[in-house]
């Protein structure tokens, strides 16, 4: 009978066996975030060892510790202990197996974590946890299982193989996670570096790059604030953003560029992080010095800080991160970008200057040589009273040409788009530019033809719109060589009035057709600033209208200037 009972206890401890290693393999299929799956894992061999508690330790190779994070039922939130110290220490380092009924009888035992917590260890059982796939040889030990306290009596040998069995799946299950890790991690590097390279190309000011890539390195990095020192317009700025994404951005009077030169050529990095934390009235906890040469040659580095008030940084894991130097890559690049910007920028409005002048010179000069030239015809001793005449109003002409051209530069400088405009009469328009319109082609080869049948009312200005024509005609006058024709048709349709300005002359010239309302283009003109049809294209905009045309070499140009018929409200 007692037989029978033994039996069935082994048969009911083999079924919780099988259970439990169930439960450990579905935990390994559910998660694979260490810190997840080590917590379910550690769960299911307390309960399958019949213990009271268990830990498992990683293996920290570069610091020679091993630390957990998961240490089921106990108080400690992180163990960090030498490797040789204690049973798991001694098992890390020698990778043997140590089954303990007593461990205050074991020398090896240190009891300072029972003295800390008020634990009191019986039995221990503690094996290596061994990398997979490897040769035995070449294999390493990447952390140990223990388990405390087995309920009844000490662990047995069929435990220890039963451990042993659970830890080459603890072992692919860490391996398969961290393979997880380096993936997420590699990941969040490219969508960190794309979302950097979509700063660098959007952003123009200085600062808000920086403060873009802080903001940035403080979400991928989870750390508390990042901070900078850079140079801008000649100054020392320090920048410093928090997790909440709230920056600080101000100018430092002392130290210099110097003093800061000076603290990063030193190797003390501990005196460096002082130096920095007292100049900045701040306290950092990491710092990179990141070479950067300006163009004047004055300024030699940037730093950049780190600073996490829940955890240490190591600096030599640090300096080692790919993340860091990917940051640290792209604020050099902020920076040789923001200095590239500036000097094209600095280029083009020197270059815009210059076009700008030599437009302006070489179309007074026109004018001004005509004024000259006639000036010495009026002092010549044979000049009839008539030819005086004709020559004294040519030169009238050209000076009030000079005064358009003077008015139009400096209204269009001044950003002058006002129109005062009101309701009249499309007659009143016609009646208005006909004689000008006849003044500008009298005594030139170039027929004018007015052609209108509009009896509509437009809310506009009467004075910009005779402008607008105006500057039209005057384009095609000089573009026809005084030869040709030049209609002006007026025409009604669907609720709006479309004004036809024609020519039959050789047509627009390629290179300009795409930038003809742009500022200074012009082509094949005796005289003229370049901005006639800038201006008229403002002038049409303001009045809610809209310009079209078209060109060819030969069937001239047809500007086509349509504006909304007046409707009382």
């Amino acid at each position: 009978m007692g037989d029978l009972r033994e039996l069935q206890n082994r048969l009911l401890q083999k079924e919780k066996e099988i259970y439990s290693i169930q439960k450990i393999g579905q935990a390994l299929s559910n998660t694979l975030h260490l810190d997840q799956l080590l917590t379910l894992i550690m769960k299911e061999i307390t309960h399958l060892m019949n213990a009271d508690r268990s830990t498992l330790y990683l293996l920290d190779h570069r610091k020679k510790e091993i630390w957990s994070k998961i240490a089921l039922k106990a108080e400690i939130k992180e163990i960090r202990q030498k490797i040789g110290v204690g049973i798991s220490g001694y098992v890390a380092g020698t990778g043997e197996i140590i089954n303990i009924p007593d461990a205050y009888q074991d020398k090896r035992f240190d009891p300072t974590t029972d003295k800390k917590t008020g634990y009191h260890t019986r039995s221990i059982l503690c094996i290596p946890v061994w990398e997979p796939g490897t040769a035995e040889k070449s294999r390493k030990i990447m952390g140990v299982i223990q388990v405390l306290n087995k309920q009844e009596g000490p662990f047995t040998t069929e435990d220890e193989g039963i451990l042993q069995a659970v830890a080459s799946e603890v072992a692919i299950a860490i391996s398969n996670a961290r393979l997880y890790e380096q993936l997420e991690k590699k990941y969040n590097e490219i969508d960190l570096l794309y979302g950097l390279e979509q700063k660098l190309s959007g952003v123009y000011q200085l600062s808000e790059l920086f403060q873009s890539i802080l903001a940035a390195t403080i979400r991928h990095l989870k750390c508390d604030e990042t901070g900078l020192v850079f140079p801008e317009k000649g100054r020392l700025q320090y920048l410093r953003v928090n997790k909440k994404g709230r920056p600080l951005l101000k100018s430092l009077s002392a130290p210099g560029v110097s003093t800061f030169v000076e603290i990063t050529a030193r190797k003390d990095k501990n005196e460096i992080l002082r130096t920095i934390n007292q100049n900045l009235n701040s306290t950092f906890d990491y710092f990179k010095n990141i070479p950067l040469e300006s163009v004047q040659g004055s300024f030699k580095s940037v730093i950049f800080l780190l600073n996490n008030k829940t955890q240490s940084f190591d600096f030599a894991e640090m300096d080692k991160s790919q993340v860091i130097n990917i940051i640290a890559q792209k604020i050099i690049r902020a920076a040789d970008l923001y200095d590239l910007r500036e000097r094209l920028f600095h280029q083009e409005r020197l270059s815009a200057v210059g076009q700008m002048m030599s437009t302006i010179v070489h179309d007074l000069r026109s004018p001004v040589n005509s004024i000259d030239g006639f000036l010495e015809l009026l002092l010549e001793d044979d000049t009839t009273s008539d030819e005086k005449e004709e020559y004294a109003q040519i030169m009238k002409m050209e000076l009030q040409s000079i005064t358009q051209m003077t008015s139009e530069i400096l209204d269009f400088a001044k950003g002058k788009t006002s129109i005062l405009p009101r309701k009249v009469g499309v007659g009143d328009i016609i009646k208005r530019f006909q004689p000008q319109a006849e003044q500008l082609f009298r005594n030139s080869g170039t027929k004018l033809h007015i052609d209108h049948s509009s009896v509509k009312l437009l809310y506009a200005d009467i004075d910009k719109l005779i402008r607008v024509f105006y500057n039209i005609a005057k384009n095609a006058k000089e573009a026809l060589h005084n030869k040709g024709d030049f209609y002006f048709k007026v025409s009604d349709k669907d609720g709006e009035v479309i004004f036809e300005l024609i020519d039959n002359g050789p047509g627009i010239p390629d290179e300009i057709k795409g930038r003809l309302f742009e500022s200074f283009v012009t082509s094949g003109k005796e005289s003229g600033t370049g901005l006639g049809l800038a201006i008229v294209k403002k002038i049409i905009d303001e009045h809610h209208g809209r310009i079209e045309i078209k060109s060819s070499n030969t069937t001239g140009t047809t500007f086509s200037v349509t504006l909304p018929e007046y409707k009382p409200e």
